[in-house]
This record gives C-alpha cells, sequence and structure tokens, in this order.
C-alpha cells in the first residue's frame, strides 16, 4: 500500500499535467478544474503517507560503476511533513489561480500543466532516497520555474526567466560535481542517502569542505540567500504574482532549506568553521536584503527582497547548531512560506483591482478591499515578528539558540537579527501605508477598485489564519511535527521543552489591550472638529494628486546616509551581482578557452588524453 501510494504522489500530478498541456485552447476551465481536482487530491496522498511513516519504495533499473540507478524512495519525517505542506501551497496556488487567471491573456493549459509538474518534481525531490533522483526532482522543479516566469510575456519576464535558469542551473552543477566527488572518494558508493552512517560524513579535510560548500551552493540557490538571491528580484519583475507565491515564495524556501537541514544535520557532521559560514551567511542575508527591501517602489519587488532577508533567520537557525534554534528555523521555513505566500497573494489581488504594483500609484485601498488589507496585516505583522503571530514565534527561537550557540559570532548574528526584524516592521508600515491606508491615488480610482472574487479570497484568508493559529497554538508544528523530524536526523530535541519557551496569551492580551485603547484614541479622535480646505499654495489651489502622501518616501533619508548610500548605489549597479560578474569574468575566460581552438587535430588529441590521465590518478588515489 505505502508503495502504491507513492506512485501515485508522483505519476498523477505528472499525467494530470499532461492532460492539462494538451487541453490548451477552447476548454479554458476545463484545466483549472483538473488541475483543482488532482491537487486537493494531493493533499490526501501526501497526507496518508505521512501518518503511515516509513514508507519507501526501491526498483533497481541497472548498474553502473556499483550505483544502482532506479526508482529508490524512502519518506522520512521531515520529508513528509515538508512535502504535505507543498501539496497544501499547490492547491491553494490553484485555487486562487481560478480567479486570478479568469481574465489573463496567459496560457491555462499551460500554466496549469506547469503547476502540477512542478508539484511532481518537489515531491520527487523530498521523497527521494537516490542522490540523483533528488537532483532530478530539483532540476524539474527548475526547468519549471523558468518556464512559469516567462509566461509573464514580457521582455523583463524573459530576463527574469534566463537569470532564474542560469544562476539555480550553476549552482546545480556545483551539486552534481559533489555528488561525483562523494563517489569517488567512496564516501558515498552508492549514493543512497539512507545509507549515510549516523553522525554524517566528517567534513575535516579539505576534500569534505569543498564537497560540502559545493551542495551547499545549491541549498543556498534555491532558497534565495545571498550571495545567490539576485533570481528572486529578476524574476519578480515580470512573472505573475501567482507564480511568485508559489516557488519563490513558498515551494523554493521549502526545497531549499530541506536540503540544507539534510546537509548540515544528516550528511555531513559540520564542523564549528562551516557552522561560522552558515552564521554570516544568515547575518548578511538578514540585514543586506531588508535594506534593499525598504527603499523599492514596485511591491513585488519589495516583497521579493523580503523574501531573501527572511532566509537568514532559516540559515541562522540551523547554524547555531543547537536543538532550539535549529527548530527555530525550520519553523520559520514553514512561517515564511505561509506568510510570504499571502503576502504575495494579496498583491495580486491588488495588482488584478488596482491595475499595477507601483507603490506610488496605489493607496486608499483598505476600504474598497477590506478582506484583502486584513489578510495583508496580518501577514505584515507576522514577517514583521509581531507577537503573538508565528512569525514572533519562529524568530524568538531562532534568538534562543543564537543565545545558546558556542560560537562567538553568535552575539553579533543575534544584534543583526533583531535588527533586521525591526526594519522589515518599519518597511512594511511603509506597505500598509503606501497600499490601503491615506488618500486614493487618481491612478487607482479609475480602475474602480473592488474586492477579490472568492477564489483568490479563500486562500489568502486560510493563510492568514494559519498566521494567528500557527503563532497561539505553535505547539503543534514544533512539537508534534518538527520535534520528531529531527530527532529521527539525530538532533535531540528534549521533551515537552519547546512549549515552555514562550507564552502567547499574555502578548494577546496586551496586543487586543493596545488595539482597544487606539480605537478609543481614534474615536475620540474623530469626534473633534475639523476644518477641511483646499491646498493653498502661492495663490494657487493645487490638486490633491500631486500633493497626497503615498508611503514610499518615508525612508527616501537612507539614500543619503554617507556609507549606506554608496553601497545603495552599487547594489543598484549590479556590483555585488554573482550573475553579473560571472558574466563579465565568464565571458574572459570563454574568449581564453575559443583562443585554443585552433582546429589542429593533434593538438584536441594531446588534451584529451592529458584530461584522462589526470582524471585516472585522481581516481586510483581516492580508492
Amino acid at each position: 500500500m505505502d508503495e502504491v501510494l507513492l506512485l501515485q504522489a508522483l505519476v498523477v500530478p505528472t499525467v494530470a499535467g499532461l492532460v492539462c498541456w494538451l487541453l490548451a485552447g477552447p476548454a479554458r476551465r476545463a484545466p483549472f478544474w483538473l488541475a483543482f481536482l488532482v491537487s486537493a487530491w494531493t493533499v490526501g496522498v501526501t497526507w496518508q503517507v505521512y501518518r503511515q511513516g516509513g514508507a519507501a519504495l526501491n526498483w533497481p533499473w541497472f548498474n553502473v560503476g556499483g550505483v544502482d540507478l532506479g526508482l529508490s524512495l524512502n519518506v522520512t519525517p521531515l520529508a513528509g511533513f515538508i512535502a504535505l505542506a507543498v501539496a497544501g501551497f499547490a492547491f491553494l496556488i490553484v485555487l486562487y489561480s481560478g480567479g486570478y487567471l479568469c481574465d489573463e491573456v496567459l496560457p491555462a493549459g499551460r500554466y496549469y500543466a506547469y503547476v502540477l509538474w512542478t508539484l511532481a518534481g518537489a515531491l520527487l525531490a523530498l521523497y527521494a532516497d537516490h542522490f540523483l533522483l533528488l537532483l532530478i526532482g530539483w532540476e524539474v522543479v527548475t526547468l519549471m520555474l523558468f518556464l512559469l516566469v516567462n509566461l509573464g510575456g514580457t521582455e523583463a519576464a524573459a530576463r527574469g526567466a534566463m537569470k532564474s535558469f542560469a544562476m539555480l542551473g550553476l549552482c546545480d552543477c556545483a551539486m552534481l560535481a559533489a555528488m561525483a566527488l562523494l563517489w569517488a572518494t567512496g564516501a558515498m558508493p552508492r549514493l543512497i542517502l539512507s545509507e549515510v552512517p549516523a553522525g554524517g560524513l566528517p567534513v575535516g579535510s579539505a576534500m569534505g569542505y569543498l564537497t560540502y560548500i559545493l551542495l551547499l551552493s545549491g541549498a543556498l540557490a534555491k532558497a534565495g540567500a545571498m550571495p545567490f538571491h539576485t533570481w528572486v528580484p529578476a524574476a519578480a519583475e515580470g512573472a505573475p504574482t501567482s507564480v511568485m507565491a508559489f516557488l519563490p515564495a513558498s515551494l523554493d524556501k521549502l526545497l531549499g532549506i530541506y536540503f540544507l537541514a539534510l546537509l548540515s544535520l544528516r550528511l555531513f557532521a559540520i564542523d564549528a568553521v562551516m557552522q561560522l559560514l552558515l552564521l554570516v551567511v544568515g547575518m548578511a542575508t538578514v540585514i543586506g536584503a531588508v535594506m534593499m527591501a525598504m527603499i523599492q517602489h514596485d511591491l513585488r519587488k519589495l516583497l521579493s527582497f523580503h523574501a531573501v532577508s527572511q532566509v537568514g533567520y532559516m540559515v541562522l537557525g540551523i547554524g547555531t547548531g543547537v536543538w532550539v534554534g535549529i527548530v527555530g528555523g525550520l519553523f520559520h521555513m514553514l512561517n515564511n512560506a505561509i506568510y510570504k505566500c499571502c503576502l504575495f497573494l494579496g498583491a495580486g489581488a491588488v495588482e488584478r483591482r488596482a491595475g499595477g504594483t507601483d507603490l506610488d500609484r496605489l493607496g486608499g485601498l483598505g476600504r474598497a478591499m477590506p478582506v484583502t488589507f486584513a489578510c495583508c496585516a496580518v501577514a505584515s505583522f507576522a514577517i514583521s515578528g509581531v507577537p503573538p503571530f508565528n512569525g514572533f514565534v519562529s524568530k524568538w527561537m531562532v534568538y534562543q539558540g543564537l543565545l545558546a550557540s558556542p560560537s562567538r559570532l553568535a552575539p553579533l548574528a543575534l544584534v543583526a537579527a533583531i535588527f533586521g526584524s525591526a526594519l522589515t516592521l518599519a518597511s512594511f508600515v511603509k506597505v500598509l501605508h503606501a497600499v490601503f491606508a491615506g488618500r486614493m491615488s487618481l491612478a487607482a480610482s479609475e480602475h474602480d477598485p473592488r474586492e477579490a472574487g472568492p477564489a483568490m479570497l479563500v486562500p489568502m484568508i486560510v493563510l492568514a489564519a494559519l498566521c494567528v493559529l500557527f503563532g497561539l497554538r505553535y505547539v503543534l508544528p514544533t512539537e508534534r511535527l518538527l520535534a520528531p523530524a529531527l530527532s529521527a536526523m539525530g538532533v535531540s530535541v528534549p521533551e515537552a521543552a519547546v512549549g515552555g519557551l514562550w507564552r502567547p496569551l499574555p502578548a494577546l492580551l496586551l496586543v487586543l489591550l493596545g488595539l482597544v485603547g487606539g480605537l478609543l484614541i481614534f474615536l475620540i479622535g474623530r469626534g473633534a472638529r475639523v476644518r477641511r480646505a483646499s491646498t493653498f499654495v502661492g495663490g494657487e489651489t493645487l490638486p490633491s494628486e500631486p500633493v497626497r502622501v503615498s508611503g514610499t518616501g518615508f525612508y527616501g533619508t537612507v539614500r543619503q546616509l554617507p556609507i549606506v548610500g554608496d553601497i545603495y548605489g552599487d547594489a543598484e549597479r549590479m556590483a555585488f551581482d554573482v550573475y553579473r560578474l560571472g558574466g563579465r569574468y565568464g565571458g574572459s575566460l570563454v574568449e581564453a578557452l575559443r583562443a585554443l581552438h585552433t582546429g589542429v587535430l593533434p593538438l584536441y588529441v594531446s588534451w584529451t588524453l592529458m584530461g584522462l590521465m589526470v582524471l585516472l590518478v585522481f581516481l586510483i588515489q581516492s580508492r
């Protein structure tokens, strides 16, 4: 029965995606209904797989160099839990797309086919017990990201898709090289993940560090951590908003941090040096991305930088090496996918109803879209770490992990994490004001904005409700789901220790007291007599639009700071973009290699023989 469920979870979405592809054309709603039913069914199947636990499947097809190539699956508790979350997000995105695409020009058949194939690829990567099979599922998700972003149909979408595919593809090649090293050195002779000895592989040697860093680059790139983060804002410029909510905001984060946890907690026994590296990456990601988010004027690009910044907390949690920090990092992985997906879905609703996501051309949508406003407000408080929402709990656990970490860099990382959370709150004060508060802009009023339809609202309401539920009842995902999964990976979590870290009810009462007090002050203020007059400057009566406060200039003075302003300028010129730097210096390397192509056959044969000799010597010594 377990084998049947595993096969169904992989095969049914794949076949259904092919059917959606074939249905493209006149039957516009048929692909939606098929994707809706299949994604809902997949949620049920992944839930059964998770509940049964320990499901496995091994169908070897042929053997090459001692490596059995075939269908080798093994559902660990962590993989089963994340697979259930992946299926849940896919279902919500399909439901949302039924309203988001109703008037859209996007090809519905191809769109839903790509979504279902993304779901199948992600489940394959999570359930895979063979390293090569994991990499195949990983690549399927990368390819689907490229195709989905390209559906935006603009030049910006094409550039973003190409940049995403190039950066992720290069890091995936690094993962393939690391896999070859693991096989060649005999560390993983059959490339079976479950065969790695308890405690993991040592990383004390140069070869161990190289292998770990190569694999780490793939995890960080998929999650969107620095320095491999620039594909996320590039994709946001032209991709459909539902695609951003599905992949960079949720699925890619789940897969990337899952592999980082698998890499750091199960496959390798990382030492203080690698923990230090993770703390440095986490700090840079938290601060660097949130600083870039503060100056953005486009809602989707602003959210994309915040999607990068939140990855830093997950990396910091795993880098602490302490159980509470690790649980907090993985809990933040789930929380971030929830509230970030909700925020992108809210941005999509604003885009559909108000005609765009430029913050300067929005405002005053709170009355026209009250449900969207409420959901985005809850998600904004959650990502900012405001109690008693879920984002606060996971950040609090990461802070506890940093306090307990033996690393000398942990105190500085703690300061960076808290400072990043404060900047996040400041950034979302700007977002909520620019989009929903204040006076409605003329550009937005021309579209006669109104609330989104039920298909778009239900996923946002569900995600906002989870932000509240996982903040008040955080024991459910931590003690009952994440703690057992980490125990299976060798991380000892004290029994019932998580529940004593935070008491949400007193915080909830204080928050409600503050809201009631603020409401009373507001009502008292409304009762006062206020004289309204037209704007009068220099003998002329000005129209209201030029003097409307949009909120985008809240933190404009940050650019004028002596050092920070220069860094902003360099960042906007892409001075720190590894994609651009790779293109510049990689192009020089290509030209140098091209010069070696002389057209003389003996020279080519000589280079080939020399390469084979070097490879043979390396393999003999490694064995």
